[in-house]
């Protein structure tokens, strides 16, 4: 194996996570990354950016921006019609009932409940963790929850089950459909335990942490600059909320409606039933301008990741290493998984990963007898696992949305999306590989 090649690579993802970390761009710090991994494995800068890397970020742009764009605008549609609100508020007085104040496992519950929803219902999860975060506090604030355990929360809502159990049409789920020839239903029956598992674990976990955190005399303090709600907005009926949502759902997993056109029919049902709590057509334009730009970014810098890992991909190193870990004796099923989990790693991306992983290993597990339906679901759910680590740019952002320090805030963030989706996603491994019929 070729040592320099190897260090190239691993120094290459160091200096990747250090600059993310640091504050430089996605973009720029997977460019940077990507030509050390070129100059270091003898694929030559100019090969290595100019073409491999650019097009590993046009071919995940070209499969993945749909979804980026279309769920960027839905999302925008919930948060400035109050509808996202809306439903938050309609789970909030179901969970609480008679009672004056929200208890702390009522407060994860809602927090999870909605998360979920409109995570199926077609909404970015990416853009879902700007619509929640300000309701998140809002919910954490009337139950005394620390505000660092919000990204925790809204994150062991959004990263985890909502994108890799059947039916999702978020990337981790939709994504392997063009690769493999399955469907978003895929494996189903793993799929829904394995997603119980993750949510179960996570609202379990979080509920004795904020206790713990409450009883030492942790309680949310309020920031200087936290924007007050307004308690009196007009807001749509939350049922009205879910149908765009519904028709979503339903084109995309009944009909099999292309994802893309899926979303597209929920935002125009969305246009039309909150009409009149939008303000006009300018207002329209001018959250379809703003929507455009912000996905347009989120999806570019994921792209930027998934180019980072095909100059990885392309290295003879790294097709050593990957003959290796394929060459492991053991249950097919796990060796995927672990293959996949890697390159999620290698990534820092589950998008990317799903991008990178399957083309890579898809006709070397066929080989083994490997189901694709179990494939796409033991890929769904291992792009949830190390794509979360402290230097991920969604973890930035929601704790610089909570106002939090990362030191406090990770902790929550890494048991939920790191180890108890790892945990899942064994789970989900384990039964494919005792229940093979269950694919």
């Amino acid at each position: 194996m070729n040592i320099i090649g190897l260090i190239g690579i691993f120094v290459a993802l160091a200096l990747l996570i250090i600059l993310v970390y640091k504050g430089v761009h996605v973009v720029v710090a997977g460019a940077l990354a990507a030509i050390l991994v070129a100059v270091t494995n003898g694929l030559g800068a100019t090969n290595g950016y100019g073409t491999i890397y650019l097009s590993g970020m046009g071919g995940f742009i070209t499969a993945n921006l749909p979804i980026y764009l279309w769920g960027g605008i839905f999302g925008e549609l919930f948060n400035a019609s109050g509808a996202a609100r809306s439903i938050a508020k309609a789970i909030s007085r179901l969970l609480k009932g008679k009672k004056e104040h929200t208890g702390v496992l009522t407060s994860i519950l809602i927090v999870f409940i909605a998360g979920t929803l409109m995570s199926y219902g077609g909404i970015s999860g990416i853009v879902l963790m700007f619509v929640l975060m300000p309701l998140t506090l809002e919910i954490l604030k009337e139950s005394c929850i620390p505000r660092y355990m919000a990204p925790g929360i809204l994150l062991g809502a959004l990263a985890t089950a909502a994108l890799s159990m059947p039916g999702s049409p978020q990337i981790q789920n939709s994504g392997p459909i063009q690769y493999l020839g399955t469907s978003s239903m895929a494996a189903a029956v793993p799929g829904f335990i394995g997603g119980a598992v993750v949510i179960v674990l996570n609202i379990l976990f979080l509920n004795w942490a904020a206790n713990r955190e409450i009883a030492a005399g942790r309680v949310f303090l309020a920031a200087e600059d936290d924007i007050p709600v307004e308690e009196n907005a007009a807001l749509p009926n939350p049922v009205a909320a879910l149908v765009p949502l519904v028709v979503t759902f339903v084109l995309f997993n009944l009909f099999k409606i292309y994802i893309g056109f899926s979303i597209i029919a929920g935002i125009l049902a969305g246009i039309l039933l909150f009409w009149r709590y939008l303000a006009g057509v300018r207002a329209i334009l001018k959250l379809l301008g703003g929507a455009v730009a912000s996905a347009s970014v989120l999806c570019l810098s994921s792209a930027a990741l998934a180019g980072f890992g095909s100059v990885v991909q392309a290295t003879e190193t790294f097709g050593q290493f990957s003959t290796a870990v394929t060459s492991i004796q053991g249950p097919p099923l796990f060796i995927a998984m672990f293959a996949i989990v890697l390159v999620t790693a290698i990534c820092g991306s589950g998008p990317a990963a799903i991008g990178a992983a399957l083309p890579m290993f898809k006709d070397t597990f066929a080989a083994m007898g490997v189901n694709m339906s179990a494939l796409h679901r033991i890929a769904a759910f291992s792009a949830t696992t190390l794509d979360t680590l402290p230097t991920n740019a969604g973890f930035i952002a929601a704790t610089g949305l909570a106002k939090a320090e990362t030191r406090q805030s990770y902790k929550y963030v890494g048991v939920c999306t790191v180890i108890n989706t790892t945990i899942a996603t064994a789970v989900v491994t384990l039964i494919l590989t005792l229940a093979p019929g269950l694919a």
